[in-house]
């Protein structure tokens, strides 16, 4: 292995960190709040009172149990199953498949935290029983489920307009521009398309003829309303 080599090992490994953790903030950040929210809430309602620590731990702990469960699914294959279907189809199949897979990683992890106190099998099992209630495990599963249906919705939306067009749209483009813009992309995406059905590419690649003239315009405009 020669020094440039061994110079860049720890650039990928850097690298591939950033993007791990660019990765898992999201769904971290997005499940953090919303499960403290939900605790939050929750106390005030039934508990008369703000905040309540060890709930809180409770909730951080389970929106990074989901964080690492995104991190992980999304680089299986089957998640992306049905791909390029009508939205409703991956929304549905992913949250179901999200929910499945926490659930699971939940239940593990239950088992490792009594494993290390239990001397025995049995004694692991007493410990899960004695501290499980159906109530507030549907509950938790339940609200589990509906936060991955709307963060999933969000996450397909977002892929299907073009990634970071949903946070521009909300944070840097005035609705009534945005649409005007969106309008004018298609209309010029739908021209070059007709364009390169229509032409010979010979023609189409000449900047001389009027085919090449019009695709040239075309695409100068889309690069001067994408800056």
């Amino acid at each position: 292995m020669n020094t440039a080599a061994i110079a860049s090992l720890p650039r990928r490994f850097f690298h591939g960190w950033m993007a791990l953790f660019r990765h898992l903030l999201p769904p971290t950040a997005y499940f953090f709040v919303a499960f403290n929210l939900i605790v939050f809430t929750t106390n005030l309602l039934a508990h008369d009172y703000w905040f309540n620590l060890s709930s809180f731990l409770l909730a951080s702990t389970t929106a990074l149990v989901v964080g690492k469960v995104v991190l992980v699914v999304d680089k299986v294959r089957i998640i992306d199953k049905f791909r390029g279907a009508p939205l409703i189809q991956p929304i549905l199949y992913k949250t179901v498949f999200y929910s499945l897979v926490v659930l699971v990683a939940r239940f593990l992890e239950k088992l490792v935290d009594v494993a290390f106190d239990a001397h025995s099998l049995e004694q692991v099992y007493q410990m899960v029983a004695a501290d499980f209630t159906w109530h507030r495990f549907v509950a938790v599963q339940l609200w589990i489920f509906v936060c991955f249906l709307i963060y999933v919705t969000a996450s397909e939306l977002n892929a299907l307009v073009g990634d970071g067009q949903l946070r521009r749209l909300f944070f840097h483009h005035r609705s009534s521009e945005y649409g005007l813009t969106r309008r004018q992309h298609i209309r010029a995406l739908t021209e070059i398309s007709r364009l390169a059905r229509d032409t010979p590419r010979d023609r189409l690649l000449d900047p001389t003829t009027p085919q090449g003239s019009r695709l040239a315009e075309l695409i100068d405009r889309l690069r001067r309303r994408n800056a």
